[in-house]
């Protein structure tokens, strides 16, 4: 029930219901002077169910019919005893508070018993008791405000820890990730050298037919040349055929 009297006027209008729905709602309300908070309901029958408090201590619960018929009424006030809740109601088995002292009024009398209590209600409470529940109300907020908090920052420190243990994990499989690279760069290199070894040893020898060098071919200028054919024309093969055409 946070609704202030002027937001409570406001729904009973929007409830768009019968004329004496709505008139029977505006009286109450109106009677109201005060810090009074309030909430209505309306259920699917089109009856509107109006509930209010004045600072904690004094509590009202009206339920109006769609035709403007008060059908349940509850009070609740300071007092002890049987005085401190009196029920309205056609059923008498739902009623409280009522005796041969003061009985309960007739229903066409519920209206008007209402408004009273609520006007003799909002006269009863002075500033003091207004200022009183309202220091409580917000002092109640400002704990569980204080308490949500310090549960934030409880939170807050928990997972620092948490986030402070994670950075250490991912900075030390970070190093051992850089390790196990460079021990794989090594073994990789190492390999590589000791094949490129192993080729050099298996190499092709050269054979001695490619290793021997070409016998010289003689001294082959013009002068060697001519010495060549002169040492021909003197041997005796060369002469031969001289020696048969003398003999024709």
């Amino acid at each position: 029930m946070t609704d202030t009297v002027e937001d409570l006027r406001k729904r009973a209008t929007r409830l768009r219901r019968g004329v004496g729905q709505l008139g029977v709602l505006e009286s109450i309300i109106d009677a109201a002077d005060g810090p009074w908070l309030g909430a209505m309901d309306a259920d699917g029958r089109g009856a509107a169910e109006l509930r209010m408090h004045l600072v904690g201590r004094y509590r009202l619960t009206v339920v109006v019919t769609s035709a403007g018929k008060i059908s349940h009424v509850q009070l609740n006030t300071p007092a002890a005893g049987a005085a401190g809740e009196r029920v309205l109601s056609p059923k008498p088995a739902l009623r409280k508070g009522w005796d041969e002292h003061e009985k309960m009024p007739k229903q066409p009398g519920w209206l008007d018993y209402v408004v009273e209590w609520v006007e003799n209600a909002s006269g009863s409470v002075g500033r003091h008791a207004i200022v009183e529940w309202r220091l409580r109300g917000a002092d109640r907020q400002l704990a569980a405000m204080n308490d949500t908090i310090d549960t934030l920052r409880a939170n807050l420190v928990e997972r620092e820890a948490a986030r402070d243990e994670l950075a250490a994990e991912v900075a030390g499989l970070r190093a051992e990730l850089v390790a196990l690279v460079q021990e794989l760069e090594g073994v990789i290199s190492r390999s590589r050298a000791e094949d490129a070894d192993a080729t050099a040893d298996v190499a092709p020898q050269p054979s001695e037919h490619e290793t021997a060098a070409p016998e010289p071919m003689g001294d082959t200028s013009d002068a060697g040349v001519a010495a060549l054919s002169s040492a021909a024309d003197r041997s005796p093969l060369a002469a031969a055929p001289h020696e048969a055409d003398v003999h024709e």
